[in-house]
Protein backbone atom coordinates (compact mmCIF):
# COMPACT_ATOMS: atom_id res chain seq x y z
CA UNK A 1 0.00 0.00 0.00
CA UNK A 2 1.17 3.29 -1.14
CA UNK A 3 2.02 6.03 1.78
CA UNK A 4 0.33 9.14 1.15
CA UNK A 5 1.80 11.88 3.38
CA UNK A 6 0.81 15.72 3.49
CA UNK A 7 3.28 18.76 4.12
CA UNK A 8 4.42 22.35 4.00
CA UNK A 9 7.76 23.36 2.11
CA UNK A 10 9.23 24.43 -0.35
CA UNK A 11 10.03 21.89 -4.01
CA UNK A 12 13.77 22.71 -3.83
CA UNK A 13 14.37 21.57 -0.29
CA UNK A 14 12.28 18.27 -0.79
CA UNK A 15 14.68 15.45 -0.95
CA UNK A 16 12.08 12.88 -3.04
CA UNK A 17 12.99 11.37 -6.08
CA UNK A 18 10.68 13.47 -7.50
CA UNK A 19 9.17 16.81 -7.30
CA UNK A 20 6.12 17.69 -9.23
CA UNK A 21 5.22 21.46 -10.49
CA UNK A 22 1.90 22.78 -12.10
CA UNK A 23 2.83 24.41 -15.11
CA UNK A 24 0.15 26.78 -16.54
CA UNK A 25 -0.75 27.52 -20.31
CA UNK A 26 1.62 29.43 -21.79
CA UNK A 27 4.75 28.27 -19.90
CA UNK A 28 3.74 30.04 -17.16
CA UNK A 29 4.79 28.45 -13.30
CA UNK A 30 2.81 28.47 -9.84
CA UNK A 31 4.41 30.71 -6.89
CA UNK A 32 6.42 26.67 -5.82
CA UNK A 33 7.69 26.55 -9.29
CA UNK A 34 8.48 29.76 -9.34
CA UNK A 35 10.33 29.76 -6.25
CA UNK A 36 12.54 26.47 -7.60
CA UNK A 37 13.30 28.49 -10.32
CA UNK A 38 15.23 31.13 -8.84
CA UNK A 39 17.09 28.41 -6.84
CA UNK A 40 17.91 26.77 -10.06
CA UNK A 41 19.24 29.97 -11.46
CA UNK A 42 18.78 29.64 -15.68
CA UNK A 43 18.34 25.79 -15.60
CA UNK A 44 14.68 26.07 -15.59
CA UNK A 45 13.92 29.48 -17.93
CA UNK A 46 16.43 28.18 -20.74
CA UNK A 47 13.95 25.01 -20.44
CA UNK A 48 10.99 26.33 -20.66
CA UNK A 49 12.33 28.76 -23.45
CA UNK A 50 14.11 25.61 -25.44
CA UNK A 51 11.50 22.98 -25.19
CA UNK A 52 8.53 21.97 -26.14
CA UNK A 53 6.46 22.13 -22.80
CA UNK A 54 3.82 24.62 -23.24
CA UNK A 55 1.94 24.04 -19.95
CA UNK A 56 -1.14 22.15 -22.01
CA UNK A 57 -3.60 19.48 -20.07
CA UNK A 58 -2.01 16.69 -19.22
CA UNK A 59 1.76 16.95 -20.75
CA UNK A 60 4.84 16.42 -19.53
CA UNK A 61 8.20 17.15 -19.49
CA UNK A 62 11.10 15.97 -17.00
CA UNK A 63 14.27 17.75 -15.87
CA UNK A 64 17.05 15.60 -14.05
CA UNK A 65 19.34 16.50 -11.35
CA UNK A 66 18.42 20.49 -11.35
CA UNK A 67 21.01 22.76 -9.92
CA UNK A 68 19.84 24.23 -6.37
CA UNK A 69 17.76 21.13 -5.88
CA UNK A 70 18.00 18.27 -3.97
CA UNK A 71 15.74 15.86 -5.85
CA UNK A 72 16.78 13.53 -8.67
CA UNK A 73 13.50 14.84 -11.15
CA UNK A 74 11.62 17.72 -11.49
CA UNK A 75 8.51 17.19 -13.60
CA UNK A 76 6.93 19.83 -15.01
CA UNK A 77 3.49 19.06 -15.52
CA UNK A 78 1.06 20.79 -17.21
CA UNK A 79 -2.47 21.77 -16.34
CA UNK A 80 -3.92 23.85 -19.23
CA UNK A 81 -5.98 27.08 -18.20
CA UNK A 82 -6.54 27.17 -14.53
CA UNK A 83 -9.67 29.38 -14.71
CA UNK A 84 -10.96 25.52 -16.78
CA UNK A 85 -9.46 23.42 -13.71
CA UNK A 86 -12.26 21.49 -11.18
CA UNK A 87 -11.55 18.36 -8.90
CA UNK A 88 -11.99 16.13 -11.20
CA UNK A 89 -8.97 17.30 -13.16
CA UNK A 90 -7.10 17.35 -10.10
CA UNK A 91 -7.45 13.70 -9.63
CA UNK A 92 -6.63 13.25 -13.59
CA UNK A 93 -3.71 15.08 -13.15
CA UNK A 94 -2.39 13.48 -9.86
CA UNK A 95 -3.54 10.11 -11.40
CA UNK A 96 -1.27 10.73 -14.98
CA UNK A 97 1.51 12.11 -12.66
CA UNK A 98 1.58 8.85 -10.21
CA UNK A 99 1.68 6.35 -13.14
CA UNK A 100 4.47 8.63 -15.06
CA UNK A 101 6.41 8.89 -12.02
CA UNK A 102 5.93 5.27 -11.42
CA UNK A 103 7.26 4.02 -14.29
CA UNK A 104 10.05 5.61 -14.70
CA UNK A 105 11.16 4.19 -11.52
CA UNK A 106 10.70 7.25 -8.77
CA UNK A 107 10.27 5.43 -4.78
CA UNK A 108 9.35 9.03 -3.20
CA UNK A 109 7.42 12.15 -4.62
CA UNK A 110 5.95 15.48 -3.85
CA UNK A 111 2.91 16.90 -5.76
CA UNK A 112 2.46 20.96 -5.95
CA UNK A 113 -0.75 20.98 -7.11
CA UNK A 114 -2.93 22.01 -4.09
CA UNK A 115 -1.76 25.59 -4.85
CA UNK A 116 -3.41 25.61 -8.50
CA UNK A 117 -6.73 27.53 -7.99
CA UNK A 118 -10.24 25.43 -8.27
CA UNK A 119 -12.85 27.65 -8.18
CA UNK A 120 -14.93 27.08 -5.06
CA UNK A 121 -13.11 24.24 -3.56
CA UNK A 122 -10.94 24.41 -0.14
CA UNK A 123 -7.57 23.07 0.77
CA UNK A 124 -9.61 19.85 2.04
CA UNK A 125 -10.98 19.40 -1.21
CA UNK A 126 -7.95 19.76 -2.93
CA UNK A 127 -5.91 17.49 -1.08
CA UNK A 128 -8.67 14.72 -0.78
CA UNK A 129 -8.81 14.65 -5.17
CA UNK A 130 -5.03 14.63 -5.18
CA UNK A 131 -4.84 11.88 -2.92
CA UNK A 132 -7.58 10.07 -4.85
CA UNK A 133 -6.18 10.34 -8.20
CA UNK A 134 -3.09 8.85 -6.84
CA UNK A 135 -4.92 6.24 -5.17
CA UNK A 136 -7.63 5.57 -7.89
CA UNK A 137 -4.78 6.04 -10.87
CA UNK A 138 -1.97 3.68 -9.58
CA UNK A 139 -5.30 0.66 -9.06
CA UNK A 140 -4.24 -2.62 -11.25
CA UNK A 141 -5.50 -5.94 -11.23
CA UNK A 142 -3.00 -8.38 -12.06
CA UNK A 143 -2.91 -11.09 -9.41
CA UNK A 144 -3.64 -13.54 -11.71
CA UNK A 145 -0.83 -13.43 -13.84
CA UNK A 146 2.42 -15.20 -12.53
CA UNK A 147 5.13 -13.40 -14.90
CA UNK A 148 4.96 -9.85 -14.06
CA UNK A 149 6.17 -6.25 -15.43
CA UNK A 150 10.08 -6.27 -14.34
CA UNK A 151 10.35 -2.84 -15.39
CA UNK A 152 7.74 -2.16 -12.73
CA UNK A 153 8.57 -0.31 -9.54
CA UNK A 154 5.78 1.03 -6.87
CA UNK A 155 5.54 3.87 -5.91
CA UNK A 156 6.23 4.28 -2.05
CA UNK A 157 5.28 6.80 -1.03
CA UNK A 158 3.14 10.52 -2.43
CA UNK A 159 3.84 13.56 -0.06
CA UNK A 160 0.80 16.09 -1.07
CA UNK A 161 2.12 19.56 -0.56
CA UNK A 162 0.62 22.56 1.11
CA UNK A 163 1.02 26.02 1.13
CA UNK A 164 0.54 26.94 4.49
CA UNK A 165 1.08 24.49 7.96
CA UNK A 166 -2.07 26.02 9.59
CA UNK A 167 -4.08 23.81 6.93
CA UNK A 168 -2.37 20.62 7.96
CA UNK A 169 -5.05 18.86 10.27
CA UNK A 170 -7.78 19.60 7.71
CA UNK A 171 -5.18 18.36 5.08
CA UNK A 172 -4.78 14.90 7.09
CA UNK A 173 -8.43 14.54 7.85
CA UNK A 174 -8.88 15.07 3.62
CA UNK A 175 -6.18 12.10 3.02
CA UNK A 176 -7.81 9.89 5.43
CA UNK A 177 -11.39 10.01 3.97
CA UNK A 178 -9.71 9.76 0.05
CA UNK A 179 -8.04 6.55 1.64
CA UNK A 180 -11.36 5.64 2.83
CA UNK A 181 -13.20 6.47 -0.66
CA UNK A 182 -10.59 5.39 -2.79
CA UNK A 183 -10.36 2.05 -1.07
CA UNK A 184 -14.30 1.67 -0.97
CA UNK A 185 -13.61 2.34 -4.56
CA UNK A 186 -10.64 -0.24 -5.03
CA UNK A 187 -12.64 -3.25 -3.52
CA UNK A 188 -15.63 -2.31 -5.57
CA UNK A 189 -13.07 -2.50 -8.79
CA UNK A 190 -11.17 -6.11 -7.33
CA UNK A 191 -14.73 -8.07 -6.93
CA UNK A 192 -16.24 -6.70 -9.76
CA UNK A 193 -12.90 -7.94 -12.11
CA UNK A 194 -12.79 -11.42 -10.44
CA UNK A 195 -13.70 -14.43 -12.88
CA UNK A 196 -16.66 -15.73 -12.50
CA UNK A 197 -15.16 -19.53 -11.51
CA UNK A 198 -13.58 -17.24 -8.41
CA UNK A 199 -16.74 -14.46 -7.82
CA UNK A 200 -19.40 -16.95 -6.95
CA UNK A 201 -22.55 -15.96 -4.58
CA UNK A 202 -20.26 -17.83 -1.64
CA UNK A 203 -17.41 -15.68 -2.25
CA UNK A 204 -19.09 -12.54 -2.80
CA UNK A 205 -20.84 -13.27 0.91
CA UNK A 206 -17.52 -14.54 2.34
CA UNK A 207 -16.19 -10.85 1.08
CA UNK A 208 -19.38 -9.32 2.72
CA UNK A 209 -18.36 -11.40 5.98
CA UNK A 210 -15.29 -10.30 6.20
CA UNK A 211 -16.15 -6.36 6.43
CA UNK A 212 -17.86 -7.19 9.43
CA UNK A 213 -16.93 -4.47 12.27
CA UNK A 214 -17.96 -3.76 15.71
CA UNK A 215 -20.86 -1.18 13.99
CA UNK A 216 -21.63 -3.60 10.97
CA UNK A 217 -22.85 -6.88 11.55
CA UNK A 218 -22.89 -8.73 8.16
CA UNK A 219 -25.70 -11.68 7.76
CA UNK A 220 -25.27 -14.08 4.56
CA UNK A 221 -27.85 -16.27 3.83
CA UNK A 222 -27.31 -19.60 2.27
CA UNK A 223 -30.33 -21.26 -0.17
CA UNK A 224 -32.25 -23.06 2.99
CA UNK A 225 -32.53 -19.64 4.46
CA UNK A 226 -33.43 -18.20 1.34
CA UNK A 227 -35.55 -20.98 1.16
CA UNK A 228 -37.40 -20.26 4.71
CA UNK A 229 -37.87 -16.22 4.54
CA UNK A 230 -39.41 -16.92 1.08
CA UNK A 231 -36.93 -15.49 -1.52
CA UNK A 232 -38.74 -17.13 -4.38
CA UNK A 233 -37.72 -15.13 -7.10
CA UNK A 234 -34.00 -15.47 -6.50
CA UNK A 235 -34.12 -18.90 -5.96
CA UNK A 236 -36.11 -19.09 -9.79
CA UNK A 237 -33.02 -17.31 -11.31
CA UNK A 238 -31.05 -19.79 -9.04
CA UNK A 239 -32.76 -22.74 -11.01
CA UNK A 240 -30.57 -23.00 -14.18
CA UNK A 241 -26.89 -23.20 -11.65
CA UNK A 242 -25.21 -25.45 -9.76
CA UNK A 243 -23.43 -22.86 -7.05
CA UNK A 244 -26.43 -21.83 -4.63
CA UNK A 245 -27.79 -18.63 -4.48
CA UNK A 246 -26.62 -16.12 -1.65
CA UNK A 247 -28.62 -13.31 0.70
CA UNK A 248 -26.59 -10.55 2.11
CA UNK A 249 -27.67 -8.31 4.35
CA UNK A 250 -25.09 -5.99 5.90
CA UNK A 251 -26.74 -3.75 8.89
CA UNK A 252 -24.13 -0.54 9.71
CA UNK A 253 -25.02 1.19 13.23
CA UNK A 254 -23.09 4.16 13.17
CA UNK A 255 -26.56 6.57 14.13
CA UNK A 256 -28.40 7.34 16.63
CA UNK A 257 -30.47 4.36 17.71
CA UNK A 258 -33.75 4.25 16.23
CA UNK A 259 -32.46 6.32 13.48
CA UNK A 260 -33.94 4.73 10.02
CA UNK A 261 -31.36 3.91 8.12
CA UNK A 262 -30.73 4.54 4.40
CA UNK A 263 -30.94 1.04 2.46
CA UNK A 264 -28.46 0.27 0.03
CA UNK A 265 -29.57 -2.46 -2.48
CA UNK A 266 -27.03 -4.38 -5.46
CA UNK A 267 -27.77 -7.05 -7.74
CA UNK A 268 -25.24 -9.45 -7.10
CA UNK A 269 -25.56 -12.06 -10.47
CA UNK A 270 -21.80 -12.84 -10.51
CA UNK A 271 -22.61 -14.35 -13.94
CA UNK A 272 -25.16 -14.05 -16.67
CA UNK A 273 -25.40 -16.03 -19.46
CA UNK A 274 -28.76 -14.83 -20.46
CA UNK A 275 -30.08 -18.22 -18.81
CA UNK A 276 -33.04 -19.69 -21.63
CA UNK A 277 -32.89 -16.39 -23.08
CA UNK A 278 -29.04 -16.93 -23.78
CA UNK A 279 -27.18 -13.84 -24.66
CA UNK A 280 -24.68 -13.61 -27.95
CA UNK A 281 -21.42 -15.75 -27.64
CA UNK A 282 -19.10 -12.28 -28.79
CA UNK A 283 -18.37 -10.91 -24.73
CA UNK A 284 -19.94 -12.96 -22.68
CA UNK A 285 -16.88 -12.72 -20.73
CA UNK A 286 -17.88 -9.23 -19.80
CA UNK A 287 -20.82 -11.15 -17.93
CA UNK A 288 -19.04 -11.74 -15.20
CA UNK A 289 -19.31 -7.92 -14.46
CA UNK A 290 -23.27 -8.16 -13.98
CA UNK A 291 -22.57 -8.27 -10.06
CA UNK A 292 -20.66 -4.75 -9.84
CA UNK A 293 -24.19 -3.48 -7.98
CA UNK A 294 -23.11 -5.33 -5.26
CA UNK A 295 -19.71 -4.38 -5.57
CA UNK A 296 -20.34 -0.95 -5.25
CA UNK A 297 -22.71 -1.36 -2.18
CA UNK A 298 -19.82 -3.81 -0.84
CA UNK A 299 -17.31 -0.74 -1.46
CA UNK A 300 -19.36 1.65 0.44
CA UNK A 301 -19.29 -0.03 3.59
CA UNK A 302 -15.63 -0.81 3.17
CA UNK A 303 -15.61 3.34 2.93
CA UNK A 304 -18.26 4.23 5.80
CA UNK A 305 -16.96 2.17 8.31
CA UNK A 306 -13.76 3.62 7.90
CA UNK A 307 -14.81 6.88 7.98
CA UNK A 308 -16.91 5.85 11.11
CA UNK A 309 -19.67 8.24 9.80
CA UNK A 310 -22.85 8.68 11.89
CA UNK A 311 -25.05 7.37 10.07
CA UNK A 312 -27.21 4.08 10.03
CA UNK A 313 -26.83 1.69 6.82
CA UNK A 314 -28.59 -1.45 6.07
CA UNK A 315 -27.03 -3.24 3.05
CA UNK A 316 -29.08 -5.77 0.63
CA UNK A 317 -27.58 -8.27 -2.08
CA UNK A 318 -29.26 -11.08 -3.43
CA UNK A 319 -26.82 -12.96 -5.67
CA UNK A 320 -27.28 -15.59 -8.12
CA UNK A 321 -25.81 -16.90 -11.11
CA UNK A 322 -28.13 -16.96 -14.07
CA UNK A 323 -27.66 -20.21 -16.23
CA UNK A 324 -29.14 -22.99 -18.63
CA UNK A 325 -29.55 -25.77 -16.38
CA UNK A 326 -32.17 -28.53 -16.70
CA UNK A 327 -33.93 -26.85 -14.20
CA UNK A 328 -33.29 -23.17 -15.29
CA UNK A 329 -36.38 -21.13 -14.99
CA UNK A 330 -38.32 -20.32 -18.76
CA UNK A 331 -40.44 -17.84 -20.51
CA UNK A 332 -43.94 -18.13 -19.71
CA UNK A 333 -43.11 -19.53 -16.33
CA UNK A 334 -45.28 -16.74 -14.18
CA UNK A 335 -43.34 -15.94 -10.17
CA UNK A 336 -44.88 -14.77 -6.91
CA UNK A 337 -41.89 -13.63 -4.60
CA UNK A 338 -41.10 -12.17 -1.47
CA UNK A 339 -44.06 -9.55 -2.22
CA UNK A 340 -46.60 -11.90 -2.47
CA UNK A 341 -49.53 -9.63 -3.84
CA UNK A 342 -47.65 -9.24 -7.20
CA UNK A 343 -47.29 -11.91 -9.66
CA UNK A 344 -44.73 -11.49 -12.44
CA UNK A 345 -44.89 -13.11 -16.09
CA UNK A 346 -41.31 -13.98 -17.55
CA UNK A 347 -40.80 -13.06 -20.99
CA UNK A 348 -36.92 -13.10 -21.03
CA UNK A 349 -35.24 -14.54 -18.91
CA UNK A 350 -32.19 -12.47 -19.67
CA UNK A 351 -33.94 -9.59 -17.76
CA UNK A 352 -33.26 -11.36 -14.49
CA UNK A 353 -31.73 -8.67 -12.70
CA UNK A 354 -35.21 -6.69 -11.65
CA UNK A 355 -36.05 -10.16 -10.69
CA UNK A 356 -33.70 -10.89 -8.20
CA UNK A 357 -33.94 -7.29 -6.75
CA UNK A 358 -37.55 -7.42 -6.31
CA UNK A 359 -37.18 -9.78 -3.98
CA UNK A 360 -34.90 -7.27 -2.09
CA UNK A 361 -36.52 -4.06 -2.79
CA UNK A 362 -39.58 -5.74 -1.44
CA UNK A 363 -38.11 -6.78 1.99
CA UNK A 364 -35.53 -3.42 1.92
CA UNK A 365 -39.03 -1.65 2.32
CA UNK A 366 -40.28 -4.02 4.92
CA UNK A 367 -37.52 -2.95 7.06
CA UNK A 368 -39.26 0.80 7.13
CA UNK A 369 -36.39 2.80 5.93
CA UNK A 370 -35.79 6.36 5.11
CA UNK A 371 -34.98 5.63 1.67
CA UNK A 372 -33.48 3.36 -0.75
CA UNK A 373 -30.99 3.25 -3.48
CA UNK A 374 -30.16 0.57 -5.46
CA UNK A 375 -27.47 -0.23 -8.14
CA UNK A 376 -27.76 -2.58 -11.05
CA UNK A 377 -26.20 -3.10 -14.14
CA UNK A 378 -29.60 -3.71 -15.30
CA UNK A 379 -30.09 -2.31 -18.74
CA UNK A 380 -28.17 -2.17 -22.44
CA UNK A 381 -31.12 0.22 -22.81
CA UNK A 382 -28.86 2.47 -20.51
CA UNK A 383 -25.51 2.15 -22.09
CA UNK A 384 -27.29 3.03 -25.67
CA UNK A 385 -28.81 6.15 -23.92
CA UNK A 386 -25.70 7.70 -21.70
CA UNK A 387 -22.54 6.00 -22.43
CA UNK A 388 -19.98 5.30 -20.39
CA UNK A 389 -20.38 8.93 -19.02
CA UNK A 390 -23.48 8.79 -16.94
CA UNK A 391 -24.94 6.85 -14.65
CA UNK A 392 -29.15 5.86 -15.24
CA UNK A 393 -30.93 7.71 -12.48
CA UNK A 394 -34.49 7.36 -11.58
CA UNK A 395 -37.15 7.19 -9.41
CA UNK A 396 -39.60 8.50 -6.36
CA UNK A 397 -37.61 10.40 -4.01
CA UNK A 398 -37.52 13.47 -5.39
CA UNK A 399 -34.68 14.89 -2.86
CA UNK A 400 -32.73 11.30 -2.93
CA UNK A 401 -31.97 12.33 -6.67
CA UNK A 402 -31.61 16.30 -6.12
CA UNK A 403 -28.56 15.61 -3.54
CA UNK A 404 -27.38 12.61 -5.77
CA UNK A 405 -27.34 14.95 -8.80
CA UNK A 406 -25.41 17.39 -6.36
CA UNK A 407 -23.02 14.23 -4.95
CA UNK A 408 -22.53 13.81 -8.62
CA UNK A 409 -21.22 17.09 -9.80
CA UNK A 410 -18.97 17.06 -6.81
CA UNK A 411 -16.90 13.84 -7.26
CA UNK A 412 -17.60 13.51 -10.81
CA UNK A 413 -18.88 10.21 -10.60
CA UNK A 414 -21.74 11.51 -12.05
CA UNK A 415 -25.56 10.70 -12.74
CA UNK A 416 -28.25 11.82 -15.27
CA UNK A 417 -32.71 11.78 -14.62
CA UNK A 418 -34.45 9.78 -16.96
CA UNK A 419 -38.04 10.02 -16.77
CA UNK A 420 -40.78 7.29 -15.55
CA UNK A 421 -44.29 9.09 -16.79
CA UNK A 422 -46.93 6.69 -15.74
CA UNK A 423 -47.59 5.93 -19.15
CA UNK A 424 -44.32 3.62 -19.55
CA UNK A 425 -46.40 1.68 -16.61
CA UNK A 426 -48.88 0.45 -19.93
CA UNK A 427 -45.93 -1.31 -20.72
CA UNK A 428 -44.79 -3.79 -18.71
CA UNK A 429 -48.53 -4.88 -17.84
CA UNK A 430 -48.88 -8.77 -18.62
CA UNK A 431 -51.90 -10.90 -19.99
CA UNK A 432 -51.67 -13.45 -17.16
CA UNK A 433 -50.17 -11.75 -14.43
CA UNK A 434 -50.11 -8.47 -12.68
CA UNK A 435 -46.87 -7.65 -14.73
CA UNK A 436 -44.28 -8.75 -17.16
CA UNK A 437 -40.58 -8.81 -16.87
CA UNK A 438 -39.82 -6.87 -20.00
CA UNK A 439 -42.13 -3.81 -21.43
CA UNK A 440 -40.23 -4.03 -25.11
CA UNK A 441 -37.48 -2.09 -26.94
CA UNK A 442 -39.09 1.32 -26.30
CA UNK A 443 -37.69 2.93 -22.62
CA UNK A 444 -35.79 0.00 -21.59
CA UNK A 445 -34.22 1.35 -18.67
CA UNK A 446 -37.50 3.42 -17.92
CA UNK A 447 -39.33 -0.10 -18.39
CA UNK A 448 -37.16 -2.12 -16.03
CA UNK A 449 -37.18 1.34 -13.55
CA UNK A 450 -41.22 0.89 -13.46
CA UNK A 451 -40.66 -2.50 -13.07
CA UNK A 452 -38.78 -1.96 -9.67
CA UNK A 453 -40.90 0.39 -8.73
CA UNK A 454 -43.86 -1.80 -7.90
CA UNK A 455 -41.73 -3.27 -4.91
CA UNK A 456 -40.68 -0.42 -2.81
CA UNK A 457 -43.91 1.21 -1.77
CA UNK A 458 -44.13 4.72 -0.45
CA UNK A 459 -40.24 4.40 0.19
CA UNK A 460 -38.60 7.73 -1.20
CA UNK A 461 -36.27 5.70 -3.62
CA UNK A 462 -33.40 6.08 -6.57
CA UNK A 463 -33.06 3.60 -8.75
CA UNK A 464 -28.98 3.66 -10.62
CA UNK A 465 -28.84 2.16 -13.49
CA UNK A 466 -24.62 1.36 -13.81
CA UNK A 467 -24.87 -0.99 -16.75
CA UNK A 468 -22.74 1.97 -18.80
CA UNK A 469 -20.62 2.99 -15.78
CA UNK A 470 -19.11 -0.21 -13.74
CA UNK A 471 -16.73 -1.22 -16.34
CA UNK A 472 -15.12 0.42 -19.26
CA UNK A 473 -12.46 -2.23 -21.19
CA UNK A 474 -11.07 0.98 -22.66
CA UNK A 475 -10.37 2.54 -19.19
CA UNK A 476 -10.26 6.01 -18.45
CA UNK A 477 -8.31 8.87 -17.23
CA UNK A 478 -8.69 7.59 -12.96
CA UNK A 479 -9.22 3.95 -13.87
CA UNK A 480 -7.40 1.12 -15.24
CA UNK A 481 -9.68 -1.52 -17.60
CA UNK A 482 -12.32 -3.23 -15.79
CA UNK A 483 -14.47 -2.49 -13.13
CA UNK A 484 -14.43 1.34 -12.26
CA UNK A 485 -15.81 1.24 -9.09
CA UNK A 486 -18.66 3.80 -10.10
CA UNK A 487 -20.96 4.79 -7.61
CA UNK A 488 -19.32 4.56 -4.50
CA UNK A 489 -17.62 7.54 -4.57
CA UNK A 490 -20.90 9.07 -5.18
CA UNK A 491 -22.83 7.68 -2.37
CA UNK A 492 -20.05 7.78 0.08
CA UNK A 493 -20.30 11.53 -0.46
CA UNK A 494 -23.91 11.60 -0.97
CA UNK A 495 -24.39 9.86 3.17
CA UNK A 496 -21.36 12.15 4.08
CA UNK A 497 -23.42 15.19 3.64
CA UNK A 498 -26.12 13.57 5.02
CA UNK A 499 -24.37 13.79 8.79
CA UNK A 500 -22.51 16.82 7.88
Amino acid sequence: MIELNVKAGHAHKQRDDAVVLPLLEGRKLTESGKALQQASGKVLPNFLRKFDCMGTFGGSRTLYDVEGTFTQRVTLLGVGDEKKLSLHKLRVLAAKAARKLERSGARDVSLFLTELNVRGASIADKVQAVAEGVELGLYRFDKYKHKKDDKHRDLRSVTIMISSRSDLDKAEAAIARARAVSAGTNLARDLSNEPGNVCTPEFLGDQAAALSHENLNVTVMDKAAIEEIGFNNLLAVNQGSAKEPRFIILDYKGGNEGDAPVALVGKGLTFDAGGISIKPGAQMDEMKFDMCGSAVVLGIFKAITAMNLPINVLGLIPSTENLLGSAAYKPGDVLVGYKKDISIEIQNTDAEGRIILSDALAYAAEQKPAEIIDFATLTGACVVALGSHATGMLGTGEKIKKDLKLSGDHTYDRVWELPMHEEYQEQIKSDIADIRNIGGRDGGTITAACFLSRFVGDVPWAHLDIAGTAWNMKGNDISAKGGTGAGVRLVVDYLARKVS
